[in-house]
C-alpha cells in the first residue's frame, strides 16, 4: 500500500510516462468514468474503446495507452482509498498538461 504522497506522485508520474499520446482532456474524460462508475469499469470502457471501429484511431490509441498503463498498475490502484486514487489520477492529469505546455514551449523557440 501507498503509505506516503511521494509514493503516490510516482506512481502518477510513472503512469504518466506510459501515456505519451494521451492528451490531459481525453485522461480527464476517463477520470470522470472512474469518479462515476469505479475503477473497474472505467478501465473496460477504456478496453473497449481501444477496440471500437468506429473511433478515430488516435482515440482507439488514447484508450489503449490507458487501459495498459491503468492496467499494469491496478493492484496498486485498488490499495488506495477513493480519495487516494482520485488524488494520483489528478496528479496523472497535472503531469500530462505539465508535458503539453513544455511541448509547445520547445515547438516555438524551434521555429525562432
Amino acid at each position: 500500500m501507498m503509505e506516503t504522497l511521494s509514493e503516490r506522485i510516482r506512481l502518477a508520474e510513472h503512469l504518466a510516462r506510459r501515456l505519451p499520446e494521451v492528451t490531459r482532456n481525453e485522461w480527464m474524460r476517463w477520470v470522470q468514468l472512474v469518479r462515476r462508475y469505479g475503477l473497474m469499469p472505467a478501465l473496460r470502457y477504456a478496453e473497449r474503446l481501444a477496440v471500437d471501429p468506429t473511433l478515430r484511431p488516435a482515440m482507439q490509441r488514447a484508450n489503449r495507452l490507458i487501459a495498459q498503463a491503468v492496467r499494469e498498475q491496478r493492484t496498486y490502484l485498488e490499495q488506495l482509498s477513493d480519495k487516494e486514487r482520485q488524488e494520483v489520477l489528478g496528479f496523472v492529469a497535472w503531469n500530462l498538461q505539465i508535458r503539453t505546455v513544455r511541448g509547445s514551449e520547445r515547438v516555438s523557440s524551434e521555429r525562432r
